[in-house]
Formats: structure tokens, sequence, C-alpha cells
């Protein structure tokens, strides 16, 4: 075989090689045209995966920051509901002192403000009472027959209501005005019917 012949036929060869391997190509072209896709789907199926991950991990932080600030917030609820005991027997005491100028009233009046002072410091209020019944803040225990004062007027407080940083621990105990209606005579009663009294 002469050198022209085999560089004919290598380059034949190559011909045949290189039509071989484009042949290869396309053939394992939709192939990975296949795989490319399920890549790219699974890649999207794991990307909304992460976003909701990460949406559900921040509501979880966000339900935790809010459980630890209420917690913090409401630490002393249960001391303050139990303190509030001492201070309604305080008052009880202070209101059986005939001599309100003796030395020991005026000694248990300054240790009830210092008591008092203290818990309302730590977020303890007191209930209004003065104006409308509210079935949040009251209790009513009794109703007051009136005429003056609209339905619902609070008439008097037997027993004083608190908060502690806007949860109720005790409502007040009302009594609440019941307007009364006269009874009507007979002549109003003839008027409002519309009969004459002739």
């Amino acid at each position: 075989m002469s050198a022209k012949e085999t560089k004919k036929r290598e380059k034949m060869e190559k011909e045949v090689n290189r039509e071989k391997e484009v042949s290869k190509e396309k053939s394992s072209r939709p192939k990975c045209e296949k795989e490319l896709k399920e890549c790219i789907g699974k890649m999207k199926e794991l990307e909304e995966y992460a976003k909701r991950s990460k949406a559900a991990l921040e509501n979880l932080r966000r339900e935790k920051d809010e459980e630890v600030r209420s917690a913090a917030n409401y630490a002393n609820f249960k001391l303050v509901e139990r303190l509030l005991e001492i201070l309604d027997d305080m008052e009880r005491l202070m209101n059986h002192f005939d001599d309100k100028k003796s030395l020991e009233f005026k000694a248990l009046n300054f240790m009830y403000k210092k008591f008092k002072d203290i818990i309302f410091s730590e977020g303890l209020e007191e209930i209004e009472t003065s104006g409308k019944f509210d079935p949040f803040d009251h209790e009513a225990i009794e109703r007051v027959e009136s005429e003056e004062l609209p339905d619902w007027e609070i008439v008097e407080v037997v027993q004083r209501g608190y908060k502690f940083r806007s949860r109720i621990i005790r409502p007040a105990r009302v009594k609440v005005a019941m307007h009364v209606e006269k009874p009507m005579t007979y002549d109003e009663r003839s008027k409002e019917n519309g009969e004459d009294g002739d």
C-alpha cells in the first residue's frame, strides 16, 4: 500500500469514527435531556422544600419568642395573685379601725401604701368601676332598683377588681342599677289606650 492510499484510508477511518461519535451523541442527547429535565424538576422540588422549611422555622422561632415574652410578662402572675389576698386583708383591717388618727392605724396605712406601691409597680392595676357595667371587667352580684340611674350603671363596689398586665386576676364585684318603671294609674292607662275618661 502506498503512502497516498494509507493517508486516504486513515482519512476515511477518521470520518467514519467522527460519524460514529456524532451518531452516539445524537442517540445519547435525548437521554441527557430527559435526565436534565428530571434534575431540574428535583432541584425545584428541593428549592420549594427549603423555602417551606425556612418559613416553618421562622414561624416556630416567632412562636417561641412570643412564649418567652409571655412567660416573662406573666412570671409573677401567681405571686401577685396571692399577694392580693394580703392587700385585701390589710384593707379589711383598716376599715375596722374607729380611730383613724391612732398610731396603729397610721402604721398600718403606711405599710398598706408601701405594699400597694410595690405590687402595682410589678404590673398590677385596679379595674375602673365608675360608669357602666362591663361584663369583661365586672361581676354583678346584685341589682338595685333605681328611678334616677339608667340600667346597668354601677351603684356600689363590693370588692375591687384587679388586672395584671392586662390579664384579669379578679373582676370587680359590683351592684348595678335596675331602672324601675312606675305602675300606670288608671287615668294614664286610659289615655294611652285612647279612651276618654268622661
